[in-house]
């Protein structure tokens, strides 16, 4: 996906160190439809100001560029209007975006990117997959050329579900507000605090048990914005009880990090009563070995190639 002129510069070096035989990098362009989902601003990737893709006549000059350099081979267009998108309107209006720059040519490839939400509250309500496909399907007929090749990214709608969040309650604290503080946190579920995702929660070994108390689930980390989930229906917590946050498959290990010296968790997999390590508990010997002793020479200057 070629974003800026920057990336053709740099295509065009790296292909040009390629042997003839190796054929053509094929890509491609990236544009700014104009369009702003209803998301949080940070997931909000399609508008004018976006710092992702090109305007129309930025995008004109990176098309021809590519099309004059006879190691690159320009297959189509390519946008990304948003993430956690609850409606299916805004992705049919991005497919009319792509039909629109009838200007900038006409095209074998059209990538609308993805976005498309899932469910992360009782409250929210996520469009299907069928109506999503449905919708993309109505557009392309109407505003691409006939046998144009549509490229969607599902990305979050396919792994956020398939993963949960096993948390241990470490503290309870009622100072006016109950406070649930658990063994992670922001270091391990940014979007929490990134984004104000909201999350359910509940205690995996009492799950049928009427909720008798509204708490704040937080983390470790040193910050009044590390909540997980506030005014959460609770019963009875106490240290000790586990606690699990579904939907957390995507966007989560990922985005995790070392704040506060927080160390990543390990990632299990789980099928038919079966579990597997797949990514090892970081510890503290993990990160320090990142650490290079004074001791030991500098590091000396490096130049940017």
């Amino acid at each position: 996906m070629v974003d800026n002129f920057d990336d053709i510069d740099r295509l065009d070096h790296l292909t040009s160190q390629q042997a003839p035989a190796a054929g053509p990098q094929r890509v491609l362009v990236r544009i700014i439809p104009g369009i702003s989902p209803d998301t949080h601003e940070s997931q909000s990737t399609g508008g004018d100001e976006s710092k992702f893709g090109l305007p129309a006549d930025q995008a004109r000059e990176a098309i021809a560029r590519i099309r004059a350099n006879p190691r690159l081979q320009l297959d189509g267009l390519h946008l990304h209007i948003g993430s956690q998108i609850l409606a299916t309107e805004p992705f049919a209006r991005a497919v009319e975006a792509l039909g629109s720059v009838a200007a900038l040519g006409t095209f074998d490839v059209y990538d609308v990117g993805g976005g498309l939400g899932v469910r992360y509250t009782l409250e929210d309500e996520a469009p299907t997959v069928e109506h999503y496909l449905d919708t993309l399907a109505a557009a392309a007929a109407a505003y691409l050329p006939a046998g144009a090749r549509l490229v969607i990214e599902p990305g979050r709608s396919l792994v956020a579900r398939s993963g949960v969040t096993l948390y241990r309650v470490t503290t309870v604290k009622r100072t006016g507000r109950t406070f649930v503080a658990v063994d992670g946190g922001m270091a391990d579920n940014l979007d929490a605090a990134l984004t104000g995702q909201p999350f359910e929660a509940a205690i995996a070994t009492r799950m049928a048990d009427a909720p008798d108390e509204v708490v704040d689930l937080v983390g470790r980390q040193c910050e009044s914005g590390d909540r997980l989930v506030g005014e959460l229906p609770m019963p009875a917590p106490a240290v000790g009880d586990l606690v699990v946050m579904p939907v957390t498959g995507a966007y989560t290990y990922t985005l995790a990090n070392n704040y506060n010296g927080a160390l990543r968790p390990p990632i299990v997999f789980c099928r038919d009563g079966q579990a597997r390590l797949v990514a090892e508990r970081e510890t503290h010997e993990h990160v320090l070995a990142l650490h290079r002793p004074a001791r030991q020479d500098p590091i000396g200057v490096y130049e940017y190639p």
